[in-house]
């Protein structure tokens, strides 16, 4: 071998072991250090504080004898939260990064609210929760009972919905804002409602997607604000037209 090859060989070696130390100081199951403080980035719903007391880390105490893993399973078990990375800062600081889920909207369901991830899993509304203005989906169809964490993929009528709310959040990000309902009625025509007018927009059933891109065209190219007070529907049930339902007494009004 010549001095050129064990020299590389050599270097390899030495790095595969800075490499093996690396990880074993960060998710190793042995614990050679002390942990005093615990900084923790990335909540949004959550304040830290209630995130360190789901993992049982408030108190300085309860860090005796835990491990990086063991700080990184407890976050990851947070029904919020989708992955954590933790590391040893020295010092007796670790950092703990989570990335949380991606909510996509609101399941309501007798009464009780279900925040649908955008994979469509199941996860409860927890006390505090804060920044979760998300359209609410109304009267699936479905059996009496939602289980927590199980995935909706494979009901009608969650998926129609989840897909209407990413067309219009896809299509006309100031309309998603304004979106605040979606009402499946229970298998019936589909309607939605949104906070800066009164009336539903009727949906009906099949072709949702199409219908969706005839709103926004609609929306764009109407001087909403001005006509808001004449309508009691807008109507989107008939191939490739879109009805406005006239209020009544605006017709009275225009007549004086």
């Amino acid at each position: 071998m010549t001095s050129k090859a064990k020299i590389g060989s050599i270097l390899f070696f030495v790095a595969a072991l800075v490499g093996l130390a690396y990880l074993s100081i960060n998710v190793g199951p042995e614990q050679d250090y002390k942990i005093e403080y615990i900084e923790l980035e990335g909540n949004n719903y959550l304040t830290k504080e209630q995130y360190l007391q789901f993992t049982n880390l408030t108190e300085k105490k309860n860090y005796r004898g835990i491990t990086l893993q063991i700080v990184k399973d407890r976050f990851e078990k947070h029904p919020y939260v989708l992955s954590a990375d933790v590391k040893y800062d020295g010092f007796s600081k670790i950092s703990v990064l989570i990335k949380e889920k991606k909510f996509e909207s609101i399941l309501l369901k007798d009464d009780t609210q279900y925040l649908l991830t955008e994979k469509l899993e199941v996860i409860p509304v927890l006390p505090g929760t804060r920044r979760i203005d998300y359209p609410v989906i109304l009267n699936p169809a479905f059996g009496s009972r939602v289980n927590l964490f199980s995935n909706m993929k494979n009901n009608v009528d969650v998926l129609t919905a989840s897909k209407i709310i990413t067309a219009v959040k896809l299509l006309n990000p100031e309309m998603y804002d304004a979106l605040s309902e979606v009402d499946l009625r229970n298998g019936a025509d589909i309607v939605m409602f949104f906070s800066s007018f009164s009336y539903p927009v009727i949906i009906g059933r099949g072709d949702e997607i199409r219908k969706i891109v005839y709103l926004n065209s609609f929306w764009n190219n109407a001087n909403i604000n001005e006509i808001n007070s004449y309508l009691d529907y807008v109507d989107l049930r008939f191939n490739k037209h879109i009805y406005l339902g006239i209020a009544n007494d605006s017709l009275g009004r225009n007549k004086s």
